[in-house]
């Protein structure tokens, strides 16, 4: 995917956010283990050694998954103070930390997940009952499991990010139809407790 087009895209979709949306792409060594189809990103404004250290961070969490069923994807980390101003945008749940947007194939995730306030941490505790390694696992593949299904509702991509867990490859089966025109996807409030499986 070419980053001018997600540029274009990501412009579109946070226009209500930011004027001057830009992104920078996170360039890993070419025997890195993850799919030549899948962009990490961060925004302009994350700060550019943070950017590097959490977009590691997180591809070192999605190794274990298998990325190559997403196809073409892009996964964008987003500055802490942008966050929520961002999410209400797309008429999401501020407090989730990551959503994706399945027709342009990106999810986005809050910054927090890697290093948040004490009050973002408290937010996202009393929530998703987990914290750092684990809130990341959760996050990740809970959007996975949108993404790889192409799956809209948010107990079903929960269920499909469990089978991920659970080192199973989800079973779509439960999914109707294509994809949707635009769907902005975030985790559930009711996300389970207790570490992932």
């Amino acid at each position: 995917m070419k980053t001018t087009f997600l540029l274009a895209v990501l412009f579109a979709a946070c226009a209500a956010q930011t004027q001057n949306l830009k992104l920078i792409a996170v360039h890993f060594p070419a025997n890195s283990s993850k799919p030549s189809t899948i962009q990490f990103l961060c925004s302009q404004k994350y700060d550019r050694t943070e950017c590097v250290k959490d977009a590691t961070t997180l591809r070192q969490a999605m190794a274990q998954y298998p990325l190559q069923l997403l196809g073409p994807w892009s996964f964008v980390l987003v500055p802490a103070d942008d966050w929520k101003a961002l999410v209400r945008s797309q008429g999401g749940d501020p407090v989730s930390p990551a959503f994706s947007m399945l027709d342009q194939r990106v999810t986005l995730l809050d910054a927090s997940l890697f290093d948040g306030t004490a009050g973002r941490n408290k937010e996202l505790l009393q929530r998703f009952n987990q914290m750092g390694s684990a809130l990341v696992e959760l996050a990740v593949t809970h959007e996975m499991g949108h993404g790889i299904c192409q799956e809209k509702d948010e107990r079903r991509a929960d269920d499909y990010g469990r089978e991920l867990r659970d080192g199973k490859i989800p079973d779509c089966s439960k999914t109707p139809g294509g994809k949707q025109t635009r769907v902005v996807t975030s985790l559930p409030a009711s996300a389970p407790s207790g570490p992932p499986r």
